[in-house]
């Protein structure tokens, strides 16, 4: 650890690159456009409390999440396709979304990955707007999803 002129304790904690971060849809390759994705996984928690008593209880109740996608739509041909694949409830069951971080930098391997894996997704939301700017078609995407599953450097 190192003292700087501020007489602040300066500990370096590592570094990490943007360049091992990959976003995959399940039955989709490349041509995606991604250029933001946001998600919420929540639990709906209940307080039960008894007459009479200090006690507090807690229940669990259902899962729920919602994911957000911005893209540029561009001379795709997966661009139906997936509409159809993903925007079909009747499809749900291999819908997956995973998004997945090298730990370190740059994209070679460093043994360490992140994975954050949406299961049973659906489009439930599309927009679209063009700005006459840039003439970019961007498109801003919501899906449900049933659950959230982690694995990779944190397990």
């Amino acid at each position: 650890m190192a003292t700087d002129i501020f007489s602040r304790t300066v500990n370096y904690g590592g570094a990490f690159s943007a360049d091992g971060v990959t976003i995959a849809f399940a039955g989709f390759g490349a041509g995606m456009l991604v250029q933001k994705i946001t998600y919420s996984y929540q639990q709906a928690i209940t307080r039960l409390y008894e007459v009479g008593s200090a006690d507090l209880y807690l229940v669990a109740g259902r899962t729920q999440g919602q994911s957000q996608l911005a893209r540029v739509l561009g001379p795709s041909a997966i661009l139906a396709s997936f509409y159809t694949t993903y925007g079909d409830v009747c499809n749900a069951a291999g819908n997956i979304i995973e998004f997945s971080a090298n730990v370190g930098c740059g994209t070679e391997d460093v043994g360490d990955t992140i994975a954050i894996t949406m299961h049973h997704c659906v489009i439930n939301q599309l927009g679209v707007s063009i700005s006459a700017q840039d003439m970019i078609i961007n498109e801003s995407l919501a899906m449900i999803f049933l659950y959230l599953t982690m694995g990779g450097a944190a397990e």
